[in-house]
């Protein structure tokens, strides 16, 4: 018998760790998919790539001391050779790179090691760095046919107080290809203009074969002209921008801008990879930081004149409206001067990219509208995420095509974004548009263009025979656009959350996840994104690891594990603590360390508020219930939030506005923390009452409840939830009648201490004054609220005299749902408010861990008990501990089949809600960490009632 459990235990549990994947199928309407038309428009890639060699000597080393001619060095410098510059010495340029013999490198740089690549390095690096200046026009400079230098670990400036145009001139007039300079590196030096006047232009890259690799560049700023920190419009390329912190006023990076000098050139085949693009608040009139010159502000990237671009894993941020409109990226095809109708944008990808805090998104220009050009093509922006676009940068456009582009792609990106989606401009329309798999919101106007409605009107002249599918429209209106997309009412509903610093939710929940055209969630990869920004600590994301087991082979060496004994007696020893040692701990707690509480009848305002979303069915009944309760009239204020209720409850629920209830309707579906914000700094009670719709309060709650606030200690009362099983109900639901007792067992101990680990949600009180705006994706208000109030030094106390009535959950489903959002809450709760697990700021530390901390560890600890006793279990003790937990959980499965009988017994029922509260706190988890979890509540109906059996 015991070798048969073993066994079985085994195989179970290899099952259950392994998993099995059951594949979501979707309704008929959103499992059909259209077939994608062939593209055989896609961008092109860069074709050849720029090489960054390792960095080594093969000829001299030149050392040039401080106050040496450098100058001198880098004429008499052959292929191969190395100059070396002192460390914080200052040499005074400007310096000219010449044509030389050979293909081997010349380095220039520091005696001094200097700093590692792989990712930008700081101003602070310049402190040690050799320092080359000007007050020339330039400081470096390649002349024509100039090849294979490499400028490492330099700082490159202005001489103080000087303005200069550019500081490292790669190239510039030359009128051939064969003559622009070429192999051209400058990697971790710390380029930038003169803090006060600024400078023009930190690299311009005229070049072939040229590259910016881990350097620092800023303050590149004028008033009154463009700056840029890299800039190229003769060089044929291929260029590479990797890994750089770049900061200019104007385009901290741009190609075009000024005719080329050789004919028919298009800067091709350019990388723009893993940088940080972002201008300081400092430049901001308003900002408190700002420095108080407006320097002429205009976008973060921009392209004039470009063939084959890749910009990949980029961080984008900081950009609003001074000289131009406040779009951060723009394509927009120009002949600037007239002389070069061959200008063109095509074979862009702007890829896995992270753009935020900007005024607008994309602006993509189809044709030059001052001069002759080619048209912009073949452009694809995929996996993006765009955050705080607009609000206080500016309007909030997301995306922006004027003048007839061609086989534009918007696919797998997520916006939150103030303004609208997308405009279409009013001139030529945009063919071979796609526009699929997107996450955004509809805002005020959605997708329009001039003179066009919002929607499909739009969609039909101004991007004709467009694709347009599977987005997710947040808000928007399904009649006004095309089918086979998703229209959400919220974010919330779409299981979304607007990020917030190091919170990033862009997971959704069914029907929209795995709903795109290839399977995936709609919307951004957040990992893929986070991958390609790794190693840029502004981004402020991290690429999730996966971790992989054999488990077969782990459970099959359990027995000769000499650690399998202690993993018993830990687990036994923890579960033993947690279900029985804590609660009689806090009971003896309670008996010999009560903290007095003072109790008197006062009769302060109070303001009840019930929050509801579609109880048109149970709102009547519950206002007549407060409106009966045991307080007068005059010092209680009722007042019900409606969190975007669809049927008849705001309806309803003002009927009673002539006997003084209040009802504040909130249209959109946002959950209980956004309406208890909303609500509580307006109510006119000193103290507030939490209450919901579904329950009954006895005649004297309000009474009990506030006699409580007599004690000047106590800042909040939690009421006692009495749970009843009715006829039908699940042993789920029995067993969570039982355990509810339990709890408030554990919950009054606590209270007679100190203070209660949070309060019970559906009746506490608090007074007004402690309150505190909460997260409005927060899923335990009724934890969080009370424990910040603890926090500032009050007690929240237990009130058993003050009663609401409730019925059990129904069934299984209904309670595995409250208890995986209760646990999913406790999760988050913990992630964030961190001072509650520092025994030093938390004086309810010790039942912060017994309660609700080590409770988390269940499933943990009894997967461990399960597998260290089947290891163990030949005979003897561990033999009849294994019988032990299959009798368990053979309960607990019994338990779960009784559906329809009235007929129920504690031996069944507990172990059932035991395992449904393990069960839930696995799903909870993986829903904290996959940020699945919702914070609307969506009521889970209860199957019909029956006739049954006495």
């Amino acid at each position: 018998m015991v070798k048969l459990a073993k066994g079985f235990v085994i195989a179970g549990t290899a099952l259950l760790l392994t998993g099995s994947h059951v594949p979501y199928v979707a309704s008929s309407a959103l499992a059909t998919v259209g077939v994608a038309p062939e593209r055989t428009s896609a961008p092109e890639l860069p074709r050849t790539k720029v090489d960054i060699p390792e960095l080594t000597t093969e000829g001299r080393t030149i050392h040039v001391p401080a106050g040496g001619n450098l100058q001198k060095a880098l004429d008499e410098a052959e292929s191969g050779d190395r100059i070396e510059l002192d460390p914080r010495a200052t040499y005074e340029g400007p310096f000219r790179l010449k044509a030389k013999e050979g293909d081997r490198w010349i380095v220039i740089t520091s005696s001094a090691v200097p700093p590692k690549p792989g990712h930008h390095i700081q101003p602070s690096d310049g402190a040690q760095m050799p320092k080359l200046v000007s007050a020339d026009h330039y400081v470096v400079l390649a002349e024509p046919g100039a090849h294979h230098y490499r400028l490492v670990g330099l700082e490159i400036t202005s001489k103080a107080g000087s303005f200069v145009n550019t500081m490292v001139q790669l190239g510039g007039d030359e009128t051939s290809a064969d003559a622009v300079p070429h192999h051209l590196i400058v990697d971790r030096c710390y380029v930038h203009g003169d803090p006060k006047t600024g400078g023009r232009r930190g690299v311009a890259l005229n070049a072939r074969h040229v590259a910016v690799v881990d350097s620092y560049l800023a303050d590149f700023k004028e008033v009154g002209a463009d700056s840029q920190a890299v800039s190229g419009w003769n060089g044929p390329g291929p260029i590479r921008i990797a890994g750089n912190y770049l900061e200019a006023a104007g385009e901290n990076i741009m190609f075009g801008g000024a005719d080329p000098a050789i004919p028919n050139l298009v800067p091709a085949d350019i990388e723009i990879v893993h940088n940080h693009l972002a201008k300081p608040l400092r430049w901001k009139a308003g900002h408190p930081t700002f420095e108080g010159i407006e320097w002429t502000v205009k976008n973060l990237f921009e392209l004039k004149n470009a063939r084959r671009v890749l910009v990949d894993g980029n961080l984008f941020e900081y950009n609003w409206p001074q000289a131009q409109n406040g779009f951060s990226i723009l394509f927009t095809v120009r002949n600037q001067d007239g002389g070069a109708p061959w200008s063109t944008i095509e074979d862009v990808t702007f890829s896995n990219n992270l753009v935020r805090h900007v005024a607008a998104g994309i602006n993509m220009l189809g044709r030059d509208d001052n001069h002759p050009s080619q048209q912009a093509r073949r452009i694809t922006v995929r996996n993006n995420v765009f955050l705080d676009v607009g609000g206080t940068w500016g309007n909030g456009r997301l995306f922006q095509l004027l003048d007839g582009t061609s086989d534009v792609t918007f696919d797998h990106n997520t916006a939150f974004q103030t303004g609208s989606i997308l405009f279409g401009g009013d001139h030529a329309p945009h063919t071979g548009f796609v526009f699929q798999n997107n996450i955004a919101q509809r805002n005020e106007y959605g997708i329009t263009g001039s003179g066009k409605g919002e929607g499909t009107e739009t969609l039909t002249h101004y991007f004709p025979e467009a694709v347009f599918r599977r987005n997710v429209i947040v808000g928007g209106n399904a009649g006004r656009y095309p089918s086979d997309n998703f229209y959400p009412a919220s974010i919330q509903e779409a299981g979304l959350a607007i990020p917030r610093e190091g919170d990033f939710r862009l997971t959704l929940v069914r029907p929209y996840s795995r709903a795109a055209t290839d399977g995936r969630d709609p919307g951004a990869d957040l990992d893929v994104v986070a991958k390609a920004l790794d190693g840029i600590p502004a981004a402020g994301l991290r690429p999730r690891t996966t971790a992989h087991a054999d488990v077969i082979g782990t459970i099959g060496t359990l027995p000769w594990w000499p650690g399998s004994r202690l993993v018993f007696w830990f687990s036994i020893v923890l579960l033993g603590y947690v279900y029985l040692g804590y609660p009689v701990l806090a009971a003896l707690r309670a008996t010999f360390m009560e903290k007095p509480r003072r109790r008197a009848p006062i009769e302060p305002t109070v303001s009840i508020i019930v929050i509801a979303h579609n109880e048109a069915d149970r709102i009547a009944p519950r206002i007549e219930n407060l409106l009966a309760l045991d307080y007068p009239r005059d010092r209680l204020e009722i007042v019900i939030g409606s969190d975007g209720s669809t049927d008849d409850t705001v309806q309803r629920a003002r009927r009673y506005g002539d006997r003084g209830v209040i009802v504040r309707a909130f249209r959109e579906h946002r959950g209980k923390p956004a309406i208890v914000n909303a609500l509580v700094p307006i109510v006119r009670g000193d103290i507030v009452i939490f209450a919901d719709a579904r329950q009954r309060f006895d005649a004297g709650t309000v009474r009990a409840l506030v006699a409580n606030f007599a004690d000047a200690q106590v800042g909040a009362a939690s009421g006692e939830l009495v749970l009843t099983a009715e006829g039908g109900t699940a042993a789920a639901g029995h067993g969570t009648a039982f355990y509810w007792r339990y709890e408030k067992f554990i919950r009054s101990t606590e209270g007679r201490v100190d203070s209660t680990i949070g309060a019970t949600g559906a009746i506490y009180a608090i007074r007004r004054e402690l309150f505190e705006t909460i997260p409005e994706d927060t899923l335990l208000d009724d934890v969080l609220i009370p424990l910040r109030i603890v926090r500032r030094g009050y007690r929240v106390v237990f009130e058993p005299e003050a009663r609401a009535h409730d019925t059990a959950s129904a069934t299984a489903r209904q309670e595995f749902v409250r208890k995986t959002r209760t646990i999913a809450g406790t999760f988050q709760l913990l992630s964030r408010e961190a001072w509650l697990l520092n025994p030093v700021s938390n004086r309810l530390w010790f039942e912060t861990v017994s309660h609700k901390v080590l409770r988390l560890a269940l499933p943990m600890l009894h997967a461990a008990f399960l597998v260290s006793t089947a290891a163990l279990a030949d005979a003897g003790l561990y033999g009849l501990m294994l019988a032990g937990q299959v009798m368990f959980y053979a309960a607990a499965l019994i338990g779960a089949t009784q559906r329809q009988t009235q007929r129920r017994s504690i031996v069944f029922t507990a172990p059932c809600a035991m395992c449904l509260l393990i069960w839930a706190t696995i799903v909870g988890f993986v829903r904290f960490i996959t940020h699945r979890q919702q914070v609307t509540w969506e009521r889970v109906p209860a199957p019909a009632r029956r006739d049954v059996a006495a």
